[in-house]
């Protein structure tokens, strides 16, 4: 069995694993890094898996960095190897091939697991029916693009921001799309009713059917195993020919947990917990992006944060305290931001006005906009804007910088507002890094 030792190990490939990478490299020009991913692709970019399927991009358009990264970073990578045991007393990771063949024993001096999330599975009838997929890798995206061949209707099951985006993808390739979604509106966790309405009415214009308050309970397949039809909760019955399951993700936490790595409360979503140094329990190993916990400036507390920019800031944090240096992950909250069927669409922070005392929100509506602040002491908590988002940068630099709006609040949403109403103070604490080092 081959084996290494390595200054630096990585298990991961994504996002995280770059900005460790590049956290390292600032610092340390000649440590040794290895990284180990179970996928065998170069680093690609993930949300934008989705666009392979409506024919705006190429395989090699996905990548996230250039194809010579690693030999410049000088970095070991072993793709295709399942990181299967994690020794922390020993400093080593026991990594098996996905395809067969012999393993490795990786030793380390520091850890980062940026092992990333799973789709959550459904329980339902015919779940092994070709034609059934997840969307949250580049294979499983390139699988259903070389499929639609034989697909004109889809099913995707669940309306977060996976689903949507899978939806939208696949409306301009097939006769017919539904989307079916359990709760009452969708993208319910980054909008609120006015703009979860706003996005259902792009989508219909779009030509994609929305089903809310229902699920998916059974598939049925045709006589060659694939799928033809699901059966919906209520008894409705829908043809297709693919079902993309959304309906999402679980953080894949249980390499850490069988080492000993405290995993955080269910009641926050489970995942492994960490400090602001992206450091967990056990010294020198570390976790970031969408397996791991971060700190929501908004909430005030830890929790998951499955979001891209999360998790390259979290192990670019991490890298560089692997390092020796003090840096704090402390600037992240939920934000995103969409644009369907031409309706772009930002969020950031609370989405609905929490019941708490102290709060208050702001809201503008036009014709095709709208626009919404939540306040908390004048200081921006939540944040949306749909059909208009030309301010939104500087909304959020107010809300990352918590920065009072009292001076300037009755100007907030309206068409003249801009940075120079901040004052130079204001200005000036906008621009403060999303990386905090201590002093």
């Amino acid at each position: 069995m081959a084996s290494g030792t390595f200054d630096y190990l990585i298990i991961g490939n994504s996002a995280g694993g770059v900005g460790c990478i590049e956290g390292i490299r600032r610092q340390d020009k000649k440590g040794r890094i290895a990284v180990v991913s179970d996928e065998p692709h170069h680093v690609y970019s993930r949300p934008l898996i989705t666009h392979l399927l409506d024919g705006h991009l190429s395989g090699n358009s996905m990548d996230f960095r250039p194809r010579d990264f690693y030999r410049k970073t000088r970095v070991d990578f072993f793709p295709g190897f399942r990181a299967a045991s994690l020794d922390a007393d020993g400093r080593e990771v026991h990594a098996v091939p996905v395809a067969g063949g012999p393993g490795k024993v990786l030793r380390f001096k520091k850890l980062l697991i940026a092992t990333g999330a799973r789709p959550f599975m459904p329980l339902m009838e015919g779940l092994g029916l070709e034609g059934i997929t997840p969307m949250i890798t580049l294979d499983q995206s390139l699988r259903v693009r070389e499929d639609l061949g034989q697909v004109r209707k889809a099913v995707v099951l669940g309306a977060g921001l996976i689903g949507t985006k899978t939806a939208q993808a696949l409306a301009g390739r097939l006769e017919e799309v539904t989307l079916v979604e359990l709760g009452d509106r969708i993208l319910a966790p980054v909008t609120d009713p006015v703009s979860s309405g706003m996005a259902m009415e792009a989508f219909r214009k779009g030509n994609v059917e929305i089903i809310l308050n229902n699920t998916v309970t059974a598939a049925g397949g045709d006589s060659r195993g694939r799928i033809a039809e699901v059966t919906l909760k209520d008894g409705t019955s829908i043809p297709c020919q693919l079902l993309v399951l959304a309906a999402g993700v679980r953080p894949k936490a249980e390499l850490a947990a069988g080492a000993g790595v405290r995993i955080a409360d269910v009641k926050t979503g489970g995942g492994i917990d960490v400090n602001t140094r992206m450091e967990t329990n056990r010294k020198g190993i570390y976790a970031c992006g969408d397996c791991a916990h971060a700190w929501d400036f908004v909430t005030g507390g830890m929790r998951l944060l499955p979001l891209w920019p999360n998790a390259y800031i979290g192990g670019r944090v991490a890298g560089l305290n692997m390092t020796g240096s003090e840096y704090r992950h402390t600037w992240v909250t939920n934000m995103n931001s969409v644009d369907f069927f031409g309706l772009p669409m930002v969020s950031a922070g609370f989405v609905l006005k929490p019941e708490e005392p102290g709060f208050e929100e702001i809201v503008r509506e036009d014709e095709g906009a709208y626009a919404k602040v939540i306040l908390k002491d004048d200081i921006i908590r939540g944040l949306i804007m749909a059909g208009n988002v030309q301010r939104a940068g500087l909304y959020l630099g107010l809300m990352r910088s918590e920065v009072r709006t009292t001076p300037f609040r009755d100007q907030l949403l309206r068409d003249e507002f801009s940075a120079a109403d901040l004052g130079p103070e204001g200005r000036e604490e906008i621009m403060r890094p999303i990386m905090e080092m201590e002093s």
